[in-house]
């Protein structure tokens, strides 16, 4: 058996689970990023405004030191300004009202230039403080300036404003992103670890389902989910393994139903053949074979008519389609042969069928071959019983008329007329005899008992009757019996009467000087009688018939020789009720050999060969 390579772990060939988790870390990322975004934009606008507070902050402390020095001038300024300088790390500059630069923590105030028209100074006259973000024209670097008025408005001393390079205020931004984008990575991190293990949780159920669906879907319909949950999952799960427990029950309900229906139809002496909508064999069992002739097992999807040439069959099936509903035909058939041909005839009926979204025709052949060989037989039988008694009955009645016409009183004729009329009646009583007793035979009422009989008792018993036949006749007798007797199970009446059919049968169509030869032999564990003579024979085209009621190979040579046309008939009904079995053997103009085996009876001193 070929070995099966390994199958992948299901998470490993899930679609499903890999399309929900690359939706749910594509929805993750973009999130992701823009939470972050907007935290570092909110974070960064944080710490502006923090800067600008501190900023704020430190001109209302300077504020009193702005006064101070404004008002008094600039008495120890240089030194003031750089202890700020050095105390707070920011850029301190004093401005007068009328916008000169008064002092400076990081410039000569004599080399700058007025300050009145910066943007955060005219703001802070105006408003009180004054805020701005913009490159210094003196040091040459963004900065970020807030700027606060020192006395009233309606006369104010100054300004002092106090200035924070914006490398400071970026790093902290910069710290800002950093702590952002470590903080939202390690958390759409673990969100991603999570979401594996969420969707595996949820897509793993799923995936088994599907591989049993498709296991199922295969013909494997023992495989089951292998889920315990309490959720819809488990309900969908117990209910998929619910439906292949229900498939599995089905189809075996349907395969026994189908292989009980198989044997019924393959069992059935009827033909069974059922064709599609192009007619190409669906079914065809053993009966519709033989009936139809088609050799060999019959490969499927076949055109009925390539196995079946039948033209008349080919039309019932044509109407059948036309008309949608059942049809029915008598077909014959003559199939030659060696044997000059048999003829078949059966009914044929076409039945319209649908399922399973398709449709076709079922033909049920019915073999009347036999019923109608009975049929013929019986019509055959009627009219020679009826020639048969209307015959010997015309002959009584011409001689009655002419021996009452006045031949009564004819010396010479009457005599002879009073015989044939006798021959007749006694040909009349032996056809009435032979009918009561095969109608006796044929209808069981005949009683056969079975017991051990000597056939060599029988033989000698028919052969004393025989004699002044086979004397008048001339014809030689040789009877070739065992040295022991041979005993057999039958009926002695029964045995009597078809030994001394076959006798009268011989001797009635053998002319002198011929030779009739009875023989007892033990063959295949049974006991045969042989009665063979060199007689006219019998055809062969003639062999199957000669034992029907009636039927003559030659009826005018048979009519005179006396028969009636039964003995054979009533041999035949007679072995076969004792369960024996009769055979022929014959050649035309050489003569016919009848045999008749009836069981041997086995004694301890005999060994049957």
């Amino acid at each position: 058996m070929e070995a099966r390579s390994p199958r992948p772990p299901v998470l490993v060939r899930s679609r499903f689970h890999w399309s929900l988790f690359g939706g749910y870390a594509a929805v993750l990322l973009v999130s992701g990023l823009l939470v972050g975004w907007l935290a570092h934009r909110r974070l960064g606008a944080s710490q502006l405004a923090s800067y600008e507070s501190t900023l704020r902050d430190q001109c209302l402390v300077l504020e009193p030191f702005a006064a101070r020095v404004l008002a008094a001038g600039d008495k120890g300024l240089a030194g003031e300004l750089g202890r700020l300088h050095t105390q707070t790390g920011t850029r301190v500059t004093l401005v007068r009202a009328d916008g000169t630069v008064l002092g400076d923590t990081h410039e000569d105030p004599a080399a700058m230039e007025p300050h009145g028209d910066r943007p955060e100074i005219q703001l802070a006259l105006r408003e009180g403080f004054g805020t701005m973000r913009r490159r210094s024209s003196t040091v040459g670097v963004e900065m970020l300036y807030v700027a606060h008025r020192i006395g009233p408005a309606e006369q104010p001393l100054g300004t002092i404003r106090v200035a924070l390079s914006t490398e400071h205020l970026e790093a902290g931004l910069r710290a800002v992103g950093q702590s952002v984008v470590v903080g939202t990575g390690a958390g759409v991190l673990l969100a991603l670890v999570l979401g594996l293990l969420l969707t595996r949780r949820f897509t793993r159920p799923i995936a088994e389902m599907t591989r049993v669906a498709e296991e199922l879907a295969a013909g494997r319909y023992e495989t089951r989910v292998r889920i315990a949950r309490e959720d819809e999952l488990g309900t969908l799960a117990r209910t998929l393994n619910g439906l292949g427990a229900e498939i599995t029950r089905r189809i075996a309900a349907l395969s026994q139903e189908d292989a009980q229906l198989r044997a019924i139809l393959a069992s059935m002496i009827e033909g069974v053949v059922a064709v599609d909508e192009e007619d190409r064999v669906a079914f065809i069992n053993g009966a519709a074979c033989e009936l139809l002739e088609v050799a060999g097992p019959v490969q499927p999807r076949r055109s009925l008519w390539e196995l079946a040439p039948i033209r008349e069959l080919e039309e019932l099936v044509s109407r059948a389609h036309r008309s949608g509903a059942h049809e029915l035909r008598e077909i014959e058939l003559f199939r030659g042969g060696k044997d000059g041909g048999k003829e078949r005839v059966f009914q044929a009926h076409a039945s319209p069928f649908q399922g399973g979204g398709r449709s076709g025709f079922v033909l049920v052949l019915h073999d009347i071959t036999e019923l109608r060989r009975l049929e013929r037989v019986r019509r055959d039988f009627v009219a020679n019983v009826s020639h048969e008694l209307k015959t010997p009955l015309t002959s009584i009645q011409g001689f009655v008329e002419t021996l009452l016409s006045g031949a009564l009183r004819d010396e010479e004729h009457n005599e002879r007329f009073l015989q044939r009329i006798d021959a007749n009646v006694k040909r009349l009583t032996n056809l009435v005899t032979d009918l009561l007793s095969l109608a006796r035979i044929e209808s069981g009422q005949l009683d056969v008992h079975s017991a051990e009989v000597d056939w060599g008792e029988v033989l000698e018993g028919v052969l004393r009757l025989r004699e002044p036949a086979l004397a008048a006749k001339g014809l030689t007798l040789a009877v070739e019996r065992p040295a022991r007797a041979l005993r057999v199970r039958g009926d002695r009446e029964a045995m009597t009467q078809v030994l001394d059919n076959l006798l009268d049968n011989a001797i009635q169509y053998t002319a002198a000087p011929g030779r009739i030869t009875v023989r007892l032999v033990a063959a295949e564990g049974r006991g045969w009688l042989e009665v063979q003579d060199t007689g006219i024979g019998i055809p062969s085209a003639d062999l199957d018939r000669i034992f029907e009621r009636f039927y003559r190979v030659d009826k005018a040579r048979s009519r005179a020789a006396g028969g009636t046309g039964l003995g054979l008939s009533i041999v035949k009904n007679l072995v076969l009720r004792m369960e024996g079995e009769v055979r022929v053997e014959s050649v035309e103009g050489r003569g016919s050999n009848f045999r008749v085996a009836l069981p041997l009876v086995a004694r301890p001193d005999q060994n049957p060969t």
